[in-house]
């Protein structure tokens, strides 16, 4: 895979994309083209350089009416989630398993008891995605998971799941840039590539991270603007122990 660095203030990220992640996310862009081999592209806070747009010209392609579909584990923070969904749009099964009542008592996130309330779920929740869809694993064109930023704990269970089903069904395995993820997903609430064309200016705001971030396309995105210190999300736990609504 090729290897995909981040800069986020002094935070250096790795990301893992490959032509297959261009695949499972032709509904953020708006392409009938689905190209399979490696890509790889340059994030800075300033500019992109981004080999992208020649990542998708590959040899591969898949009709219009052959949608793929792909499984998708996140385990970043406090909740066990899969959903099985297709590059049009369409979400065939979900499941999630919270762990609210879990941490409530410690007013945030505990990673080591996160972690092992993604190893009790991890196995259920997957297998109700696939079951609502109606699916076996072998019916799947690939495995996406998320593999940061996120807690390490928590992010290890998810991924080794994804492993896990990657080879015993060999089928491919996306690693997905969390970050990316919640940028590209905007467009398939919004309606698809049509509703919300490329470029677009996006807000992230998350439990560790608030940026501003221009959306070329995807691999390519400029970051406007982050906080200074810490992000919102961080500071809501503080306020609820507070008292404040």
């Amino acid at each position: 895979m090729a290897h995909t660095c981040l800069r986020h203030g002094t935070r250096r990220i790795h990301l893992e994309v490959t032509r297959a992640c261009i695949a499972a996310s032709r509904i953020a862009w708006g392409s009938s083209r689905h190209a399979l081999p490696h890509i790889s592209s340059t994030c800075s806070s300033r500019r992109t350089y981004s080999r992208t747009a020649a990542a998708i010209s590959g040899d591969c392609t898949l009709a219009a009416s052959e949608p793929l579909v792909i499984l998708g584990i996140e385990s970043s923070c406090d909740d066990t989630a899969a959903a099985v969904v297709t590059s049009d749009g369409r979400v065939l099964g979900e499941a999630i398993a919270t762990q609210a009542d879990l941490h409530a008592p410690w007013g945030g996130v505990v990673p080591n008891l996160a972690q092992q309330a993604h190893r009790d779920a991890i196995d259920r929740i997957v297998a109700s995605a696939l079951a609502q869809a109606q699916l076996q694993p072998s019916a799947l064109h690939a495995i996406a998971v998320t593999v940061g930023p996120g807690l390490s704990l928590c992010l290890d269970v998810g991924v080794r799941k994804a492993h896990d089903l990657s080879r015993a069904h060999s089928l491919p395995l996306l690693h997905i840039h969390h970050m990316e993820a919640h940028a590209l997903v905007a467009r398939m609430a919004a309606g698809g590539a049509e509703a919300l064309p490329f470029p677009f200016l996006c807000l992230l705001v998350s439990g560790g991270h608030n940026l501003l971030v221009l959306v070329r396309g995807v691999g390519s995105y400029m970051q406007l603007g982050t906080t200074l210190d810490d992000a919102l999300g961080e500071l809501l736990p503080v306020g609820g122990r507070c008292g404040f609504p």
